[in-house]
């Protein structure tokens, strides 16, 4: 199971940066969830809000621009990737002008993606599941009625590496992840909040957990610089 920090390790640090990743690197997470946005230019970025804090669209600024208006360096994909080349990636895409970009950058990289590509927009999923063998999963903000029928959709995708499914802790159940993974659908979580929280979600069958607390995941250990 991996242990991914949610963008980063944010109590000390602005989110999605390269330094709140640093610190969950050197805390002894597996690797990053992080969100994807492009900025006016059509460059990958990372970043969640679809607005700055000045409240301008992200996709109408520069990434300097946008940095000025933070108060901190936004990182793009390119960066972050080659910062740290030997992490785990859980790459959200927040919206479809993204997409491209996002393949662009991994296409380019000297090595294999090592990650998973989601997105709460499933066609852009459908359409990566279709054209790449990229490790990729929907993300889940509701339950569906029927885990067969979810199911069924996604065997549905002819692919050589099968689409996996992500997760929010409050709709999910350690059944359905267990059906699923009998199915062999890698699945997911996140949005967890406390530690009984985690203590459960750490028994289902999890490809992995995306934890906004990684303080409370139990033997974490420390890297050695």
């Amino acid at each position: 199971m991996y242990y991914i920090a949610h963008r980063g390790w944010v109590r000390n640090h602005p989110e999605n940066t390269l330094e709140a990743f640093a610190a969950a690197w050197a805390a002894g997470m597996d690797g990053f969830e992080t969100d994807i946005r492009c900025d006016r230019d059509g460059v990958a970025i990372l970043f969640h809000d679809r607005c700055a804090a000045n409240g301008l669209p992200v996709n109408t600024l520069s990434r300097a621009q946008l940095s000025e208006i933070q108060g901190y360096h936004v990182p793009t994909l390119s960066e972050a990737l080659a910062t740290f080349p030997t992490a785990y990636w859980n790459l959200e895409l927040k919206s479809a002008d993204c997409l491209d970009a996002t393949r662009s950058v991994l296409e380019a990289q000297a090595q294999p993606f090592k990650g998973l590509i989601s997105s709460f927009h499933h066609q852009l999923i459908l359409i990566i599941a279709r054209d790449t063998t990229l490790p990729c999963a929907l993300l889940m903000a509701n339950s569906p009625a029927r885990t067969i029928n979810l199911y069924t959709m996604l065997a549905s995708v002819p692919r050589p590496v099968g689409v996996g499914l992500v997760f929010d802790f409050e709709v999910a159940s350690g059944e359905q992840i267990a059906e699923l993974t009998r199915q062999q659908v890698p699945c997911w979580i996140y949005g967890l909040q406390h530690a009984d929280e985690y203590a459960t979600a750490l028994t289902w069958p999890l490809a992995g957990l995306i934890a906004d607390h990684p303080e409370q995941l139990p033997g974490l250990k420390p890297r050695v610089a």
